[in-house]
This record gives C-alpha cells, sequence and structure tokens, in this order.
C-alpha cells in the first residue's frame, strides 16, 4: 500500500492537507502570525508519532492477551543535551494496570516498531523533487 499525502497553501499561514478522503487544516496561533484555525505541523508531528507509538503498543499488548484500557503516550519536544541540536522528541507511555508482567525494554522495542517512529530513528531520506507548472492568466 502507497502512503501519500498533499499539502496545499490556502490562506494566510492555513495549509489544507488530504491524505485519501480525509482533511487536516493546519495554521500557526496568532503570536505567530496565524488564526490558530488548527494544529501546528510540530503538532501534528508529534500526534502522528504518538499515534504510530501507541498503536504499536496496542497491537503488542493485544498479542500477549494484555489489558489495553487505559494506555496513554504523552508525546512533547525537549530540549537536546547538545548544544545546537535539533529538540528530542520524548515519549511518555502511561501502560495499563495488569500489564505490568513485561519489561522497560519489550514496552521500548514495541513503542518504536511502527512505521513513523521506525521510519524516523532510522533517518529516513527526505528528497526534494520540483514539478513546475505554468500559472494560468485567463
Amino acid at each position: 500500500m502507497s502512503i501519500s499525502a498533499v499539502v496545499r497553501s490556502i490562506a494566510g499561514k492555513r495549509l489544507e492537507a488530504t491524505a485519501r478522503q480525509h482533511c487536516v487544516i493546519t495554521d500557526r496561533p496568532p503570536a505567530e502570525g496565524g488564526n490558530d484555525a488548527g494544529c501546528t505541523s510540530g503538532e501534528l508531528l508529534l500526534m502522528a508519532i504518538g499515534s504510530c507509538a501507541t498503536g504499536s503498543l496496542r497491537n503488542f499488548l493485544n498479542a500477549h492477551e494484555a489489558p489495553v484500557e487505559g494506555l496513554k503516550t504523552r508525546i512533547a519536544f525537549a530540549p537536546s543535551s547538545t548544544p545546537g541540536a535539533r529538540d528530542k522528541i520524548v515519549l511518555v507511555v502511561t501502560f495499563p494496570a495488569g500489564a505490568e508482567r513485561f519489561g522497560d525494554e519489550a514496552i521500548r522495542a514495541a513503542a518504536t516498531s511502527g512505521g513513523v517512529v521506525s521510519r524516523l530513528q532510522a533517518g529516513s531520506e527526505i528528497e526534494v523533487q520540483i514539478e513546475r507548472g505554468s500559472i494560468s492568466t485567463t
């Protein structure tokens, strides 16, 4: 299955992102020149990482017939300990009661096994291709 999305500028700082039949608006807060009509792209990135990690953890728990109710992941950017480096991404997993038998390493492995998180950890290459279109004057 090919995964893709399209993002286009719509007005001011707002962008419209579509994937399959779904649409999301991103924007900046007023302090950054936006209208706060949607999440920032950084917030969407954190949500994508959190959704991937939490879904992978849910699958791990289901595979081991362990409870999933109460599973939650909080995700945030945190300053890097290396001066000049980009922020690190921190996931804090709240594991459900009744799932205490799993060690920290198994939980970390499950949380980082999904496609989004594993691509980030592997440092997936980003390639920029340019398409130049003509602008209609009619």
